[in-house]
């Protein structure tokens, strides 16, 4: 015979029944009746988060449990502290489940009209909806936070783990750099530009670097425009710098004419106005 899953109800809310206040004092009892069958006992009242070490562990409510607006009660499972904390608000009983070793919480909520009807009686008549409210609790409540690791036992498993796996299984593990003289056979974002690309910069930061290669642009570098060289600028300007038809005085000897273009005469103006081209001095 499968044994009574409210089995021991009747006998806890006896022993609280002449203490009854509300309709949430039911809840609390009945969670408590809950608590209590899964191995946790009570230690009195309060948020004291630290133990004495003479705390005397009981199955029943301690007095004056539901004195006050909130609910704080003290238990202990598995020699670890647990505070339960219940707040009214806006018809609602918002309950908390805290353990005191790493601040874990888990938490459930309920109506208390509509999860509580009457203040005594049996329990179809007090919680029509009893089975449903225990299954939460269950899962909700205490589930939730007695099946899960403390931090120090996450922290250390996850350090065994660390230590027992190689850095090839982690599947998250970002590919070591390739050094600059390795070409990888595969595109990787880590590959030096292409040696088509100057080295732009180096100079400025390596002292034996050779000549050119800077941060500044060279205007006189070889690497400029050969088809169009520009006047009076070895080497050129690129091409642009100067805007069509505006006059721009050389600072360095012509370097000859440009190519494709005639020979201008010995005594030409070699910088007219736009549209003047009568060889005048000016």
């Amino acid at each position: 015979m499968a044994s009574d899953p409210l089995f021991g109800w009747d006998l806890t809310f006896k022993t609280v029944e002449r203490d009854i206040k509300r309709k949430s004092d039911i809840l609390i009892a009945f969670i408590h009746w809950n608590l209590t069958k899964r191995g946790f006992r009570n230690v009195g009242i309060g948020d004291e988060r630290t133990l004495s070490g003479n705390e005397e562990k009981s199955e029943l409510l301690p007095a004056n449990w539901n004195d006050k607006e909130t609910y704080m009660l003290r238990y202990l499972f598995d020699n670890k502290l647990y505070i339960l904390h219940g707040l009214i608000t806006d018809g609602n009983l918002i309950v908390n489940l805290m353990r005191t070793e790493d601040l874990a919480v888990s938490n459930i909520a309920f109506k208390v009209d509509v999860s509580v009807k009457e203040t005594n009686g049996g329990i179809d008549k007090i919680m029509p909806d009893h089975k449903n409210i225990m299954f939460n609790i269950k899962r909700d409540l205490i589930e939730f936070i007695t099946e899960r690791a403390t931090s120090s036992a996450e922290t250390q498993t996850s350090t065994n783990n660390t230590n027992t796996r190689r850095p090839s299984d982690d599947p998250l593990r970002i590919p070591p750099r390739p050094l600059p003289s390795v070409r990888p056979d595969s595109q990787d974002l880590w590959n030096l530009p292409p040696g088509r690309v100057p080295n732009i910069g180096r100079s400025d930061l390596d002292p034996f670097a050779p000549g050119g290669g800077g941060m500044l642009f060279q205007p006189f570098n070889p690497r400029g425009n050969p088809e169009n060289p520009g006047l009076g600028i070895p080497g050129g300007l690129p091409r642009g710098a100067v805007p069509p038809g505006a006059r721009f005085d050389p600072f360095g000897p012509p370097v000859g004419p440009m190519p494709g273009r005639r020979q201008p005469p010995p005594d030409a103006d070699h910088l007219p106005p736009p549209g003047l081209n009568d060889h005048m001095f000016m």
